[in-house]
């Protein structure tokens, strides 16, 4: 297990602990909820620094790359559009709790990044489906 996916697992049990303890002696009903869902979230980090394979310890072959490209996988590459869609999500909840030009932009931003994945996608797999041949 890695570092990084073991300091997670323990963030993620003390920040449940926590969220426990404070809702059973505070009575709260606003902090423990979200605390207990943050932990979640550290569960879910430490699984997928983990691997998300279930296979611990195990990384992959030096050759492994070779007889995945054999085996017809094909190899997406890394995109930028994630990172859009989380800043156009915070202009989005922006514009929820503040104004609703907010709102409005925050919409668009979230069309134009899932048009803009899409098309980069689909260039991607566009690519990958060539063969080389070149056809007379």
């Amino acid at each position: 297990m890695r570092i990084t996916s073991r300091v997670a697992l323990g963030l993620g049990i003390f920040v449940l602990a926590a969220g426990l303890v404070l809702w059973f002696t505070a009575h709260e009903r606003t902090g423990a909820p979200l605390l207990v869902i943050l932990s979640v979230g550290f569960f879910y980090i430490a699984r997928v620094l983990q691997g998300g394979s279930g296979h611990e310890g195990e990384g992959p072959a030096p050759d492994a790359a070779h007889g995945e490209e054999e085996a017809g996988e094909e190899e997406i590459s890394p995109t930028i559009w994630p990172f859009g869609f989380s800043v156009a999500a915070v202009v989005l909840v922006l514009g929820v709790v503040l104004t609703r030009w907010l709102l409005v932009a925050g919409v668009v931003l979230v069309a134009a990044c899932g048009v803009g994945w899409y098309r980069d996608l689909r260039g991607q797999h566009a690519h990958h489906g060539e063969t080389g041949e070149v056809s007379p």
